[in-house]
């Protein structure tokens, strides 16, 4: 029934040209690059489109399709959860896996729902855009679509911290199209990776393949996580738009030819916050406010070959909210928070020439973080009350060479890349330490070079029933003798994949990976001198992940992987005498203070996925994950770290209903992070805390508390309506539906105030040095639910 109703919508869709669009599939060798004889089946029907490296699927009728990619050779490809828009045309591109050319006519070739590579046979899962946009709770933002997989931890529902397998947030990578972008969130933490809000817009993005393991030996510096986004192509046939008008933000994109031939496209988006209108409705303290913007602009040779120029960037403001609603809390985060505008944007090129057995790509980019913080006391600006201001900037340019090739039956990849980077801090910055009030006055200006190469080579076996992989990466850094040898940095890697059953397979990953620690820890700078120049060494961190993977049918996907990860050299503070890994997951910097590489530590666990990929209109994800993280304190014994959550619950799924109707949820449970207890002594004394604004941690009792076990539910609502030549879809997404228990154990500490709002001193007559105030307390049980709305329009 279903083929002979798609047959009967093909035909009146031809006579009557109403509410139907088209597609063009590009086909090529996933390795190669190079284009592919190929045909293209609708799924579930018998209807077959083909074409030489270019498939094009004309008059289809408007919906959400699934296409069978096929050639001669090669392992079956599937173009997942295609969005048919009325009166266009759109471009999608897929890449086939070669089979081994031995027993080639005993293979069954069988389509390949989900992603896996040679290097990473585990540890790697693909989301579509289609897949980010209906994930409840994400809000059409990918590093909250991601809290759907396993060993994935997050601090705040209204931030984009991501804590891979216990490590911090510091040791994720993110790369677009080949080019390496280092922020992706707005109000990025520096020194680490998080924000409130992604830059990215997913409405560029194809995919996104996030490991979080096995990392192939082609990305350096990736400890936790690799995000590669691949970015759609951009229409064909004419000029689209596409317009969001949210309660979080309003953005206009457009994409499509730019020259007669077709050869020239270009993808272009602009964006503006309303989150301080939002932030302000609710009655919170601080109104951020952003700006972004994004284009690709491509040129396709005739040869095969292409050149592509990229660009993204964003502005940041920040103010506070005058009429926020007069809490304890919200007074406190008043006095507490800085004015913190930041810029940041990264520019590349790309050149991908296909040659006899195999490609080229060449890339250069250039990106660049601008991050100011200023602070008075009481905000009060004058110069007697400053407290804190921080002006940096990083700047990197970056060349990149890379190489695949065959040779006989053996896949090889080799390449290298050079970075010259500069960092400068100027700052004024006063804070508590553990040992007393500290002032440091920067004036940093450092240039560094750094450099890397790799080669790493696959081969399948026995009929294809295993394949193998091994390489390795050397890399280097001239900012210290401790940097400088690429054969301290040696970080070899194998992989194996065995299929001892049709549908049931066993990996395993083992490798030694090495990232140089933050430019905010390797630039600081006291008295003219580098501090941290004779201390800091690469991070290395081993691991070992193994699994088993079951693939059964309608697109059913249950993996079981445990994993352990060992690290060295990790950046520890001499002031507060702790590991940099159990920081970065709030606003601000880390890393700008003494320190030295004694840190050590170990995360390790287990993770089960279940993912049921859209079919019968229905699509789910289920996962699990029971881990620990430790990492060293003063003594060298490890300790549970700031992200040692042990169990983290995902439960995903939505349905596909009649009249163009998606609605999804989204539940997640994950038991409370360790927290260090505050040291109320120290920071009762006057002296304290109007340097700090807030309570002082004891880090002597590092992460001996532990928070509260959160679970929350999220809910998105999605509408279409179809027209002749546009559609308009409108859509609800709430988080934390009901309201979950606030994650913190600890309670909100403020100041008992006269009538002028001013602290009470309990003993106004002692020296100024025993002086304390009158400390209130306050705590806040249960997080506030996140509601967003707006309008999708397509043309």
């Amino acid at each position: 029934m279903n083929q002979l109703s798609l047959l009967f919508a093909l035909l009146f869709a031809s006579l009557f040209s109403a509410q139907t669009g088209s597609i063009n599939i590009n086909v090529y060798d996933d390795f190669s690059k190079k284009p592919l004889s190929a045909t293209v089946t609708v799924n579930a029907t018998d209807i077959q489109f083909r074409g030489d490296g270019n498939v094009s699927l004309s008059n289809l009728p408007v919906g959400v399709y699934q296409f069978q990619v096929s050639s001669e050779g090669y392992s079956e490809g599937l173009l997942k959860d295609i969005d048919v828009l009325p009166n266009q045309n759109l471009s999608f591109s897929v890449g086939l896996t070669k089979l081994s050319t031995a027993n080639i006519d005993e293979v069954v070739i069988s389509k390949k729902a989900y992603k896996s590579t040679a290097e990473s046979p585990l540890s790697l899962r693909n989301i579509t855009s289609e897949e980010v946009q209906k994930n409840a709770g994400s809000n059409r933002d990918i590093s909250k679509a991601i809290l759907s997989f396993p060993g994935v931890g997050t601090t705040a529902t209204f931030r984009n911290d991501l804590f891979i397998r216990g490590g911090s947030s510091a040791e994720n990578k993110f790369y677009v199209d080949g080019i390496e972008v280092p922020v992706i969130n707005h109000f990025q933490t520096q020194g680490a990776s998080g924000g409130p809000k992604g830059i990215l817009t997913i409405d560029f993005i194809k995919d996104v393949d996030f490991y979080s393991g096995a990392f192939p030996a082609n990305r350096n510096g990736a400890l936790s996580s690799l995000f590669e986004f691949n970015l759609k192509q951009a229409r064909k046939d004419k000029i689209g738009y596409k317009g969001v008008v949210g309660f979080d933000d309003i953005q206009l994109m457009a994409d499509g030819p730019l020259s007669r031939d077709q050869s020239w496209t270009g993808l272009f988006s602009a964006r503006k916050s309303n989150l301080q209108f939002l932030f302000k409705a609710m009655g919170l303290p601080f109104l951020p406010s952003y700006s972004d913007a994004t284009f690709k602009i491509s040129k396709k040779f005739r040869s095969g070959d292409e050149l592509y120029f990229l660009g993204l960037g964003a502005l940041d403001e920040f103010k506070f909210n005058e009429k926020a609603n007069e809490s304890l809390y919200n007074q406190t985060l008043i006095e507490r928070l800085p004015v913190s505008p930041q810029w940041n944007y990264t520019i590349g090129t790309g050149y991908r020439h296909l040659v006899e057995n195999g490609n080229w790509l060449f890339t250069w980019s250039r990106n660049m973080l601008d991050n100011k913080s200023t602070k008075y006391f009481k905000n009060i600006e004058i110069p007697e009350n400053l407290l804190l201001d921080y002006h940096s900037q990083e700047s990197e340019n970056k060349i990149r060479v890379d190489r695949n090739f065959r040779i006989a039956d053996y896949k090889l990849s080799s390449g290298a890349h050079l970075n010259f980077s500069n960092f400068t801090n100027r700052s004024f910055v006063k804070t508590v330490t553990q040992n007393g009030p500290v002032t440091d006055q920067s004036d940093s200006d450092l240039d560094l070079f750094q450099y890397g190469l790799y080669l790493q080579g696959a081969k399948k076996l026995f009929d294809n029933k295993m394949e193998v992989s091994a390489g390795f990466r050397l890399d280097a850094s001239n900012y210290s003798e401790l940097t400088n040898n690429p054969l301290e940095q040696f970080s070899p890697r194998a992989s194996l994949r065995y299929l001892f059953a049709e549908q049931f397979s066993f990996n395993a990953n083992a490798g030694i990976y090495y990232m140089l620690p933050t430019y905010t820890a390797l630039g600081f700078q006291q008295n003219g001198n580098l501090v941290n120049k004779n201390t800091l060494k690469y991070i290395k961190n081993t691991q070992v992940v193994t699994g088993f993977e079951f693939n059964g049918k309608d697109n059913l996907r249950i993996t079981l992987e445990g994993y352990y990860k060992k690290y060295r050299n990790y950046p520890f503070s001499l002031r507060n005498q702790i590991s940099l890994a159990n920081l970065g997951g709030d606003f601000g910097v880390v890393g700008t203070e003494p320190l030295d590489s004694r840190g050590t530590g170990e995360t390790y666990g287990v993770e089960v996925l279940a993912q049921k990929r859209t079919v019968n209109d229905f699509y789910g994800i289920a996962s699990y994950t029971f881990g620990y993280s430790k990492f060293s304190d003063a003594k060298g014994d490890l300790l549970p770290s700031s992200w040692d959550s042990r169990h983290i619950l995902s439960l995903t799924g939505g349905k596909y209903f009649k009249r163009n109707w998606n609605i999804g949820a989204r539940f997640r449970m994950q038991s409370g992070f360790p927290q260090t207890p505050y040291d109320i002594n120290r920071s009762e004394l006057v002296y304290n805390w109007n340097i700090t604004n807030g309570p002082v941690s004891d880090y002597s009792q590092l992460n001996t508390l532990r928070g509260n076990l959160v679970h929350q539910l999220d809910i998105r609502v999605e509408k279409k309506w179809i027209f002749n030549k546009w559609q308009l879809t409108f859509y609800v997404d709430v988080v934390n539906v009901y309201g979950s228990d606030n994650p913190s154990a600890l309670p909100v500490i403020g100041l008992e105030r006269d009538a002028s709002g001013n602290g009470i001193i309990h003993n106004p007559n002692a020296p100024k040095d025993e002086q304390v105030y009158n400390f209130h307390y306050e705590q806040i049980k249960r997080s506030s639910p996140l509601p967003y709305f707006g309008f999708i329009f397509e043309f």
